[in-house]
């Protein structure tokens, strides 16, 4: 096999028909050399049994408990051999061509390439680098090509259960980083697999801001998006009412 130039992490646990639709989404990308590392939490509905079974050359896989999708994204990026890193939950796929297309753009002196998602659902969603990075996560990891160096020195807070990505999205804004935004749909993204949590994120949200820009600017921004949030939630409840 030749030395992949994007390595693909997708973690999974008890999701063996999710998990067989995302690995063929990828093994139908051509035009780049890519490896796709499965990190399983130790499933035992038959996930195991059919990566043993399949036995691809471009599929790396592991199986064992963690402590949490980010223990399972730092284990596969722990193994990644490729120069770019593309994060793939299991369940979700990229789209046709994608690979391809995007190659030509992973330059060297280019720290993240993101892209659009589109959802089980009909909606989408469009990745944005901007001042509004500071509010919230505007990167779907199912849309983004990450420059394996940014990993030398980072990995996922595991103590985060929920937002743990929008770490590493706020230190690429706040340290300039080189990050390319292309009008691309990328990946389809599996709705069913998305839990509110909102409180959650919220506190993690705040967490994240305040280690980077201290309490006082932190908090004027998690305000900014609970008000964000209430305006969106009351706006629903008016859409019911009608």
């Amino acid at each position: 096999m030749d030395k992949p130039r994007i390595s693909v992490i997708t973690i999974a646990m008890n999701a063996r028909d999710d998990l067989i639709r995302s690995i063929m989404s990828v093994r139908e990308q051509t035009g780049v050399a890519y490896e796709h590392i499965v990190i399983d939490g130790g499933s035992t509905d038959g996930s195991v049994e059919w990566l043993r079974q399949d036995n691809h050359p471009c599929v790396r896989w592991i199986s064992e408990p963690d402590k949490g999708i980010y223990d399972a994204m730092n284990k596969g990026i722990d193994r990644v051999r490729g120069e770019w890193i593309y994060f793939l939950s299991g369940g979700d796929r990229v789209l046709p061509g994608v690979f391809e297309r995007v190659a030509p753009m992973l330059t060297a002196n280019l720290d993240v390439l993101v892209g659009n998602i589109r959802q089980t659902d009909g909606g989408r969603f469009l990745g944005t680098f901007s001042e509004a990075m500071l509010v919230s996560n505007l990167i779907h990891h199912q849309a983004a090509f990450y420059n394996r160096r940014l990993f030398d020195a980072f990995r996922y807070d595991t103590s985060l259960r929920a937002i743990s990505d929008y770490e590493l999205n706020l230190m690429l804004y706040l340290e300039k980083k080189n990050v390319k935004v292309v009008d691309m749909d990328m990946g389809l993204c599996d709705m069913n697999g998305i839990s509110s949590g909102l409180w959650r994120s919220l506190t993690e949200s705040h967490q994240i801001r305040a280690k980077h820009m201290g309490q006082v600017k932190a908090g004027y921004y998690s305000m900014v998006l609970g008000w964000k949030y209430l305006m969106l939630h009351l706006r629903r409840l008016k859409q019911g009412l009608n």
